[in-house]
């Protein structure tokens, strides 16, 4: 038994480390008694452990909130003004991601701005309250040069130790931590660069064309879940898509083609949480899933991408790591692109005619079957080494890494924090909101946004002239089902005289096996 000069440091309930509590919480779920726990960690009040007992999900709630480490924290207090805080976060953030360098005169300026228009008139953004702003968000002061590549390890380390913890805590495998990134495509471009004979001086082309989608690859760790892409367009209705029913990506739109909160929080919903729970159904497995995202302004808050029960729920990466360890970023969006290259250059030079007006002909019926195929020949091996640098579930213990793998690992996040500096633009996921838009978003953050996958008219225009091509054509003739039966005909005779794989030309035999009984189903009505 132990005895009671064990209990002579006491420890009230707030004054436990959160890395404490986590550590008291495993302790007890492994079968450790209430008294060995306290005698562990010299606690004397045996509600105190009871308390950290009972709410251990919350405890690892806030855990979650915490931007950076938490292992020396032992509270989680909410802002003051909360809305104040969460515009103030926003704009942090966005300066951050177009690396504009921020002061504590900035933030002071700022804040009292925010003050302003939320609150009311009146003295705001006292030193004290940055200094409180800058804990809560776990925010350092860096110099502009020299120290950036050194602290951004740091707050790697701390995170990925930290993302572990969590991840073992909630006894989550693999196919159950989930990430999903946004990424812009210019889908009409073509290379910028060209071989030439050693005799040419330059390499003379055309102006590059820029017609913008956003997709989002969205994908488990193992990658025995790939969901369909979301791609955002400008328009609800483009003439491309008319009369689609089915399609291999969930579309949306709005004005710019660029995620905006409303469409993202619509697509966790109503896209990820069903999918999702249907998938862990399947497999067996408990109704449980995490979904980790950047922290950019395009999301909400954690609080609010969620379900009602918290058994699927977000988590954000710390700011300027996103591009380092963040996994979509880690070769899986860059193999979608250059499928989507090679996949869009054989289409083009295969087609008769001009190059270049084969460019143009592309539209967004095109761009999206292109980009969906891309995403499909994603192997589930790249998937997994995208973790790697974020989360790997087999190692349990850092000491366990021999010492070549922890160097390489390091050299592979340094070298990604060098070449993470620029923004470029066909990357860029969300536009960057102005003061005001920040205080309507704050103030109104389910307000819809200016366009919707719901409610969008196709008419209307974005920040550049509409497209004839891409708007609706109300003169459009769907193909007949004889006519279709005689070119899959043709199609099938072709596929046997060149040889084609046996795959391909089973594939053409089910779709004309398809139209054979449609045409009966429509005759025997």
């Amino acid at each position: 038994m132990a005895s009671n000069k064990a209990f002579n440091v006491k420890k009230g309930r707030s004054g436990i480390l959160f890395s404490d509590k986590v550590k008291i919480i495993k302790d007890l779920e492994n079968g450790l008694s209430v008294r060995d726990v306290m005698y562990k960690y010299r606690i004397k009040a045996r509600s105190t452990i009871y308390n950290i007992q009972r709410n251990k999900l919350k405890i690892m709630d806030n855990i979650a909130n915490i931007q950076g480490n938490f292992a020396h924290r032992k509270h989680f207090k909410q802002a003051r003004h909360p809305k104040v805080d969460e515009a103030l976060y926003i704009w942090f953030l966005q300066q951050r991601q177009r690396h504009i360098p921020v002061s504590q005169d900035m933030l002071q300026v700022q804040s009292e701005k925010f003050f302003n228009e939320l609150v009311g008139e009146g003295n705001f953004g006292s030193r004290g309250y940055i200094d409180k702003f800058i804990k809560r968000h776990d925010i350092r002061l860096l110099k502009i040069t020299g120290e950036k590549l050194s602290s951004n390890l740091a707050v790697i380390d701390e995170y990925v130790q930290k993302f572990a913890v969590e991840m073992n805590f909630k006894d989550l495998q693999p196919c159950q931590i989930f990430n999903a990134d946004e990424s812009g495509l210019n889908f009409k471009s073509t290379p910028t660069s060209s071989y030439v004979d050693k005799d040419s001086a330059d390499a003379p082309g055309k102006k590059v064309m820029k017609e913008r989608l956003t997709f989002m690859p969205c994908s488990n760790m193992d990658g025995s879940l790939k969901l369909p892409l979301m791609v955002i367009g400008k328009y609800l209705h483009p003439r491309p898509l008319k009369n689609l029913k089915v399609l291999p990506v969930h579309y949306a739109a709005s004005k710019n083609a660029w995620m905006t909160r409303n469409l993202f929080k619509a697509w966790f919903f109503e896209q990820f949480v069903p999918q999702v729970q249907k998938f862990l159904e399947d497999s067996g497995l408990p109704i449980r899933a995490v979904l980790v995202l950047d922290n950019c302004s395009a999301h909400y808050s954690s609080e609010e991408l969620k379900t009602d029960d918290g058994a699927i729920w977000t988590k954000f990466l710390p700011p300027n790591t996103t591009a380092v360890i963040q996994p979509m970023d880690q070769n899986v969006i860059q193999m979608i692109k250059s499928r989507y290259r090679q996949i869009m250059m054989r289409e083009v030079l295969g087609r008769p005619g001009d190059f270049h007006d084969n460019v143009k002909k592309i539209n967004v019926k095109d761009a999206i079957f292109w980009v969906a195929q891309s995403w499909d020949l994603v192997p589930q091996t790249s998937i997994r080494k995208s973790w790697n640098l974020l989360y790997n579930p087999e190692v349990e213990d850092e000491d366990d890494l021999p010492l070549s793998v922890i160097k390489n690992r390091l050299s592979q996040i340094s070298e990604k924090i060098r070449t993470s500096d620029t923004i470029d633009e066909e990357n860029a996921e969300f536009e960057f909101m102005k003061d005001e838009e920040i205080v309507e978003k704050v103030l109104n953050p389910s307000a819809d946004d200016e366009m919707s996958y719901n409610t969008m008219d196709s008419s209307v225009p974005g920040d550049d002239t509409l497209n004839d091509s891409e708007l609706v054509d109300d003169d459009y003739q769907p193909v007949q089902d004889e006519y279709a039966l005689n070119a899959i005909g043709v199609m099938v005779k072709y596929a046997e005289d060149n040889s084609w794989p046996l795959n391909s030309q089973f594939s053409l035999r089910e779709m004309r096996t398809k139209i054979f009984e449609k045409i009966a189903d429509r005759n025997s009505s």
